[in-house]
């Protein structure tokens, strides 16, 4: 629910998941900003929790995809073996978590320039969790990044938390609690078929949970557009089938969803709208 002393959004930016591909939310945030289309609150979920502290912490389109353009595996992961005997995951997120300290203006909630809701799941209840007001950021948008399987969960006041994708990976519903009536968001998800064969586990396991994503995303996206909420969206296209731990194509996919968002919204609501509705009948 809605705190009594939050003030109503108007607009709200939802960032989803997509690994690797989050570089995508940098080029439509650098494309909206361009267009003076405000926000008053930021939803993330998974890599879109990452994007959403940096805007939200006060980040500008300029330093954020500097950040998409240069990053690198290696500084976002490593491998994390001795875990696997621990319950956890065969890789860590400790590099991003490092990086995410000496790189995030503020650290905690409550110094955010934009208010910011970042999504967790709660492994043992099953539900998500939003946070959102105050307390240490670090934490739950390293959780939020957690795809089980692959990280080890992050204990939050004593309970294990993983990605929020897994109950929520375009998270509307907070936004409309707080009063948003247009919502602006990028898939980062978009699963087109692959002719890449899929040998090791993890890239099984990891595909199998884009297409459940996306098929979750459509349910929702009709279920809130009948309900009459304004969600201006971009799908951008990809020419190439970029993994979620491939972080080798920054610059090419914040090019692609900046162009592409440029292209898109910089038409009516309306039309933006039309074409939308048109797209996602198009993709069953």
């Amino acid at each position: 629910m809605r705190p009594a002393d939050a003030p109503v959004v108007r607009s709200a930016l939802i960032l989803c998941g997509g690994g690797a591909r989050g570089a995508m939310e940098a080029g439509f945030y650098q494309a909206i900003t361009e267009l003076d289309l405000a926000f008053d609150l930021i939803v993330g979920t998974s890599v879109g929790a990452l994007n959403g502290a940096c805007i939200a912490a006060g980040m500008t389109p300029g330093e954020l995809t500097a950040i998409w353009r240069h990053i690198r595996r290696h500084d976002v992961v490593a491998w994390n073996w001795p875990a696997l005997w621990r319950g956890g995951g065969p890789m860590t997120l400790d590099p991003l978590r490092r990086l995410l300290h000496a790189t995030l203006p503020v650290t905690r909630f409550e110094d955010l320039k934009i208010p910011l809701v970042v999504v967790t799941t709660d492994l043992q209840a099953g539900t998500p969790v939003y946070w959102q007001d105050e307390g240490d950021l670090i934490d739950p948008v390293i959780a939020s990044m957690s795809l089980p399987g692959v990280f080890p969960p992050v204990v939050i006041h004593g309970r294990p938390h993983v990605d929020g994708g897994v109950t929520n990976n375009v998270p509307f519903a907070p936004a409309l609690e707080r009063g948003a009536r247009e919502l602006l968001l990028t898939l980062c998800t978009c699963c087109p078929p692959t002719i890449r064969p899929l040998r090791s586990p993890v890239a099984i396991l990891l595909r199998s949970f884009l297409i459940s994503l996306e098929t979750k995303y459509l349910c929702e996206f009709n279920h809130h557009q009948r309900q009459g909420i304004a969600i201006r969206m971009v799908e951008p296209r990809l020419d190439r089938d970029i993994g979620l731990l491939d972080f080798s194509h920054g610059e090419a996919l914040i090019r692609s969803a900046y162009e592409q968002t440029l292209a898109a919204l910089a038409k009516p609501v309306k039309d933006t709208l039309t074409t939308m509705a048109a797209a996602i009948k198009c993709s069953k």
